[in-house]
């Protein structure tokens, strides 16, 4: 009995052993380092896009600026930044375009922008307290969102809406069996109204 005893009391003590958490001794992890990214790193022309980062102060205020680099970009461009539109062109080259902003309570942002020119843009997030300052780039390139919808005749041709050889084909066997149908029910009504008066 006192073998048994000492046994669950032996094994008890490693299992509840095993159940306590590690715990640092009076250790100060540093921060994580800032950083940032964009939702998707090629977009069109008119397509918004998310600019996110994080690793600045709670409620901190920021300034996100939009830098045109390679051309066409750099010659000017029109950006617009939550509900505000810049609608002339940037007649500086290489001149960038600022926007208000301001860190959550994590110290994370989101920003959604749109850019209607084509080129490499460099988008800077920076702290006004902290002086923390994260990058991001981001592609556009193609054409712009409802441009070219006629064929001018200079090579471009209509958006393809889906509308191919196969659905038509498919649109006709599916009308033929439908007027199939209506046929065999007018039939077999007609049939049995003579039946009945017979």
């Amino acid at each position: 009995m006192k073998k048994t005893l000492a046994a669950l009391t032996l094994a008890g003590s490693i299992a509840l052993i095993g159940a306590v958490p590690a715990m640092a001794a009076n250790t100060t992890y540093p921060a994580p380092p800032a950083n940032s990214a964009v939702s998707d790193g090629t977009v069109g022309p008119g397509e918004q896009f998310v600019f996110r980062g994080k690793g600045f102060k709670a409620g901190e205020g920021l300034t996100i600026s939009v830098t045109p680099g390679a051309r066409p970009a750099s010659t000017g461009a029109s950006v617009a930044g939550r509900g505000m539109t810049v609608t002339g062109k940037i007649t500086l080259p290489l001149a960038a375009q600022s926007f208000p902003s301001a860190a959550d309570a994590n110290g994370a942002f989101s920003f959604p922008l749109t850019i209607s020119e084509t080129g490499v843009y460099t988008l800077t997030a920076t702290g006004l307290e902290s002086g923390i300052s994260v990058s991001s780039s981001v592609t556009v390139e193609g054409r712009a969102v409802g441009a070219g919808l006629a064929n001018t005749g200079n090579g471009t041709a209509l958006a393809n809406t889906g509308a191919d050889s196969n659905l038509m084909i498919w649109s006709l066997v599916g009308a033929g069996a439908l007027a199939a149908g209506v046929t065999s029910v007018v039939v077999v009504r007609r049939r049995a109204k003579a039946d009945v008066t017979v």
